[in-house]
């Protein structure tokens, strides 16, 4: 299979900041009268019917094979569904920080796994990238922690959960599906299974300003047929492992633009986590240079 690493760096990374600058439309549809279940929810369904008429229009088939299908199941579980539940329901228990720091323990999950399960090469760059972005991401932490066990293993369960998607992802034989044929199949399987809690927990509203409707649909653009079509793209050029650890240009990129938009306060201490991580990225992306250059 032909692979183009730079492609792979740049989705992994646009994928990333889509993520993080998406925090920014999610705090204004909250004003709006929405919630965050509500806002995960019809991120997918809104998502749905465009990627099929997108798909239909390019007569893009949407035929799988059933091992495809079950991994497609999968990965709509654990990504949208699993990932955004245990996400979300932290926040409640513990700060914004430790639960974002935490849920990054996914690279390493993934790193370990494809090693010790799926027997892949891991590169002492790659290790290299891999420590240098966690430490720069708990540079994010605030002193004041409010430590709460069921916070913990919530924000723990959702690594766990999108480590799960990202190794599906590498590993599940969806390779070859087009991205957007995908991200439909996840949008469709997200939908269903967030309605069902979201309903049984009531945590579903429904009374939102139309200003926060048209945010939630530009927001369902933005993850839903942008940024989550293009990990499968990441993941077929540079592997689950580097789009793992690109993943951790998300809080960075929530960083910076809450300091630009949201005029939020940034410290020393987390100016330097952004240098760790942006050094990490820079590291695979030579370590991808050098082996084009060396092909």
């Amino acid at each position: 299979m032909k692979t183009n690493k730079t492609l792979g760096l740049i989705c992994a990374i646009l994928a990333a900041t889509i993520y993080g600058c998406t925090g920014i439309l999610g705090k204004v549809t909250y004003a709006e009268g929405s919630n965050t279940m509500t806002l995960t929810m019809f991120r997918s369904l809104f998502s749905a019917p465009v990627l099929f008429c997108y798909l239909k229009a390019r007569g893009i088939s949407l035929k799988v094979t059933k091992q495809q299908f079950k991994t497609l199941m999968l990965l709509g579980l654990m990504g949208a569904t699993l990932t955004s539940v245990f996400l979300y329901g932290s926040y409640n228990y513990i700060s914004v920080g430790l639960t974002t720091c935490i849920h990054f323990v996914y690279p390493v999950i993934v790193a370990v796994v494809s090693v010790t399960v799926f027997k892949d090469k891991i590169s002492k760059s790659k290790i290299i990238a891999i420590v240098l972005s966690v430490v720069g991401l708990a540079m994010f932490l605030e002193k004041d922690l409010n430590v709460n066990m069921t916070g913990i293993i919530f924000a723990f369960l959702s690594g766990v959960a999108y480590s799960i998607y990202v190794l599906a992802m590498d590993k599940g034989g969806v390779r070859e599906l087009h991205p957007m044929a995908i991200s439909f199949y996840c949008c469709c399987v997200a939908s269903v299974l967030l309605f069902c809690y979201g309903t049984a927990t009531a945590q579903l509203t429904y009374d939102i300003t139309p200003k926060g409707w048209v945010f939630m649909f530009i927001m369902a653009m933005c993850v839903s047929v942008g940024a989550n079509s293009m990990i499968p793209v990441a993941v077929k050029h540079v592997g689950g492992t580097v789009t793992s650890i690109m993943g951790m240009f998300e809080p960075i990129s929530t960083v910076i633009l809450g300091y630009f938009v949201l005029n939020e306060t940034m410290t020393l201490r987390g100016l330097a986590g952004c240098v760790l991580v942006i050094a990490a990225v820079v590291i695979l992306t030579l370590e991808g240079a050098i082996e084009k250059k060396k092909a």
